[in-house]
């Protein structure tokens, strides 16, 4: 589980499938851990939990994270999905507000669907449950004391970014793991596009860097960013990392090999 503090961890962000496949058994053995999303940009995809359960039939090995989002559900229909992940062996959930667009009505407060599952905890088989948070530490408290046991926070695509925001949160010995999100900066376009939906601002010196280089060559320097991203964010205590913005292909074929370890 995420709350347990096992080391250093490297996840990987997934996307469900449009249409079932079988492809979830290509992620191991390069990956233990995996955050499964669920319907980002409003793109209509396999359900996570569904999906995750059959992760943990057919790999047993491989440990989903589902993301629960609140956008569009009230907190019977999430407390079900719930309860039919945890038959299927799921344990690990992340609560999200979810993608706003103005065709979708808010069903359900995040911070009320953490309180009701960590009362659940009591009466059903063990899981756990996360949040995402700011560089705001009146939040990450805030969320504590609802009862958030891991967090997300970020993400990323600069390492000269990462110590002053995690310091901003100020963690303590006894606080829940924090992993931070982690966007690999394959170029100057790809940075202000992840900079436009909400990653925190890099610097101009990481635009700089990858200016002017083949696609090849700053392709491998933004892997040898990542590294360093991961390095700084263990380092600034960081229980891990979770790996955002590729593609399924990339996740299994490329990172696993392009990502060095730290």
């Amino acid at each position: 589980m995420l709350r347990v503090d096992r080391g250093w961890l490297r996840i990987a962000e997934v996307n469900p499938p449009e249409l079932p496949d079988a492809r979830h058994r290509s992620l191991y053995p390069a990956w233990s851990h995996v955050l499964i999303t669920d319907n980002v940009f409003g793109r209509i995809r396999l359900s996570p939990y569904a999906f995750s359960a059959r992760i943990t039939h057919d790999v047993p090995e491989l440990h989903p994270t589902v993301v629960v989002s609140t956008r569009d559900r009230n907190i019977l229909a999430i407390e079900s999905e719930v309860r039919g992940a945890l038959m299927n062996g799921v344990d690990s959930f992340l609560v999200v507000i979810g993608d706003t667009v103005p065709h979708i009505d808010h069903m359900a407060h995040h911070y009320e669907i953490v309180e009701h599952l960590t009362m659940l905890q009591q009466h059903l088989p063990a899981f756990e449950v996360g949040m995402p948070t700011r560089f705001r530490e009146w939040q990450f408290r805030r969320r504590i004391e609802v009862g958030a046991q891991f967090f997300v926070t970020g993400p990323v695509l600069d390492p000269d970014v990462v110590e002053e925001n995690l310091a901003r949160l100020r963690l303590r010995a006894d606080d829940p793991p924090v992993y931070l999100m982690v966007i690999p900066p394959f170029s100057p376009d790809w940075v202000e596009r992840m900079e436009s939906m909400g990653s925190v601002p890099s610097r101009d010196s990481l635009k700089a860097r990858l200016e002017g280089l083949d696609s090849d060559v700053m392709r491998k320097t933004a892997w040898e960013i990542t590294a360093e991203i991961e390095g700084r964010a263990r380092d600034a205590g960081c229980a891990g990392v979770v790996l955002m913005g590729l593609k399924f292909d990339s996740v299994v074929d490329e990172a696993p090999t392009a990502w060095a370890p730290i």
